[in-house]
């Protein structure tokens, strides 16, 4: 007996202009688990059960309510799912695809037979919207999206995937502080100053790593599910630079109609942005239930990855 996708549902704050661009911004005191509760309730609902019936959670988002505990303790409590167990998943952009072969996983071993999988972002807190930030601030938004993952008939759900990271590549797309290796205290008053807590992204390395690292772990997923791209309804490729999901998607010869590129609608949803893109073809019926999907991203650490799963 292998997993499904139950249910899938995705939440956007209301969108503003900042910096020229218009984006979902959280502009309330809210973290990412606040968000995941209203994308949980779509989820769930199509889904056809209750917070009550979730047995685990794993939340992927690399912009946690507070540096501990995890995001997914702060879903549980709002959601009101008992003692059930959270987990987190650090793994930025990819965070949802590595959180999907976790929850596959759990549920193929029959440690449970319905997880909930979180993806949610406050980004719009931690961005640098002066002149000098604002190219980078405009490549996000916030959002978050939940699928449930439960048993299913053989041929549903995950079908293959393919997960890297490589740590030699971490200084060309990080957060520097707060760092609890920064001794004796995690930021100083000068690390603050100089901005050395907002995000750092070196374009050109993230553009060229991806260029290669998508196309190749797309590859590799398809061949662990045992098919050929032709066979896939609909790829969703997530990159912090739109561009590099078009020239992918071109590049492996899936037609526009074929491709959702999130962060050329949104701005980057880092984890959350694969299944906000999931949910929202879903519901504007750009595929269906029996659809063959392939969802990829690639980010920062790096880590990358793709999936096939049947919906």
């Amino acid at each position: 007996m292998g997993s499904a996708l139950l249910g899938v549902g995705h939440f956007l704050p209301a969108e503003i202009e900042v910096v020229g661009v218009r984006r979902p911004i959280a502009v309330e005191a809210v973290g990412p688990s606040t968000l995941a509760v209203r994308a949980a309730g779509g989820a769930l609902a199509q889904a056809g059960i209750g917070a009550e019936a979730v047995q685990f959670i794993v939340f992927a988002t690399m912009t946690p309510d507070v540096t501990f505990p995890g995001a997914g303790c702060f879903l549980q409590q709002q959601l009101g799912c008992g003692t059930v167990g959270a987990l987190d998943v650090r793994a930025q952009c990819a965070g949802f695809l590595f959180g999907l072969v976790v929850a596959d996983r759990f549920v193929r071993a029959g440690a449970y037979d319905r997880v909930l999988l979180a993806a949610g972002e406050v980004h719009s807190a931690g961005l640098d919207y002066s002149e000098a930030g604002a190219p980078v601030a405009a490549l996000y938004g916030d959002g978050a999206g939940v699928a449930i993952i439960g048993r299913g008939a053989a041929g549903a759900g995950l079908r293959g995937a393919a997960l890297h990271t490589d740590g030699r590549h971490h200084r060309e797309f990080w957060c520097e502080y707060p760092a609890s290796r920064q001794h004796p205290v995690r930021m100083t008053v000068e690390d603050f100053r100089r901005g050395r807590h907002y995000l750092q992204l070196d374009v050109d390395a993230v553009r060229r790593f991806a260029d290669e690292a998508l196309p190749a772990v797309i590859d590799e997923a398809l061949r662990d599910a045992g098919i050929g791209a032709q066979a896939v309804d609909r790829f969703i490729i997530a990159h912090v630079l739109p561009d590099v999901a078009d020239r992918v998607g071109a590049r492996l010869g899936v037609s526009a109609d074929r491709l959702s590129n999130p962060s050329a609608c949104h701005g980057h949803l880092t984890a959350a942005a694969l299944p906000v893109a999931l949910s929202e073809d879903l519901a504007r019926g750009a595929v269906g239930r029996g659809a063959t999907v392939c969802l990829a991203a690639c980010g920062a650490g790096f880590a990358w990855g793709a999936a096939v799963l049947t919906l």
